[in-house]
């Protein structure tokens, strides 16, 4: 026997609505297996998923580009921060800085210090910006090829941009859960709409009823083993990788 399989997709939970609402549309009450309330709530749901989806595809969208800004002046500010102690090292190497000098930026060893994540690339850069700062109100000879003003832009355009990243992640989540609820109250008036209809016509013959369900946006799945018996069309792949629901 064929099973009943749940839209997996939001195009396909708003087809499954709209078939029920649509084949109720004209049709006389006591003929209709879906009560006035079942269709009302159908009516009422539809349009904020539908509302929902289009917040949530124009929200990732921007998301998106957003990230990528973020992540392209995450990538610059890191190669800053690590030209800056390279260029420094290779001062020292060439004895024009004391090793010492080091001491200034909190740099205890040649080694890169780990610049991963964006904490560390802010705490790394403020070590920098105050300790040249320090070093050259003390005498030092500044840095140059990179300056530390220069070093100074890219680090506080980073600094601002992981602020509004920290505000776009949290909105992301929010904008996330949303849909999710949507989708999760919408399968459930989903499950609601097609018991109510398989139990109106539960008397018919199997066929018969399965034929006039799908009328209603029901829909049936068969199992891989039944598609040579049935003589039905489907996917057998898509068979079995569906969820059943019984």
């Amino acid at each position: 026997m064929p099973y009943r399989r749940l839209p997996n997709t939001d195009a396909a939970r708003v087809k499954a609505l709209q078939t029920a609402i649509d084949k109720c549309k004209n049709m006389p009450s006591n003929e209709c297996a879906l009560t006035y309330e079942i269709i009302l709530k159908a009516k009422f749901f539809l349009p904020s998923l539908q509302s929902g989806i289009r917040q949530r595809r124009s929200f990732y969208s921007q998301s998106v580009e957003k990230g990528a800004n973020f992540y392209h002046l995450q990538k610059r500010t890191k190669m800053y921060i690590s030209h800056f102690i390279q260029v420094l090292n290779m001062a020292i190497a060439r004895d024009e800085f004391k090793s010492s000098a080091r001491d200034y930026y909190g740099l205890t060893k040649k080694k890169l210090p780990s610049l991963e994540t964006t904490e560390e690339i802010i705490e790394w850069g403020k070590k920098l910006i105050e300790g040249e700062n320090l070093r050259i109100s003390e005498g030092g000879t500044p840095m140059s090829n990179p300056r530390i003003s220069l070093l100074k832009i890219e680090y506080d355009k980073f600094v601002a941009a992981s602020r509004n990243n920290e505000f776009r992640l949290m909105s992301d989540k929010r904008s996330a859960d949303y849909i999710e609820d949507l989708r999760k109250r919408g399968d459930e008036l989903i499950i609601e709409i097609w018991n109510a209809v398989e139990d109106f016509y539960k008397n018919l013959p199997a066929e018969e009823r399965r034929k006039i369900c799908t009328e209603y946006g029901v829909s049936y799945v068969w199992r891989k083993s039944e598609l040579q018996h049935s003589g039905t069309e489907f996917d057998s792949e898509q068979a079995e990788n569906s969820t059943e629901q019984q």
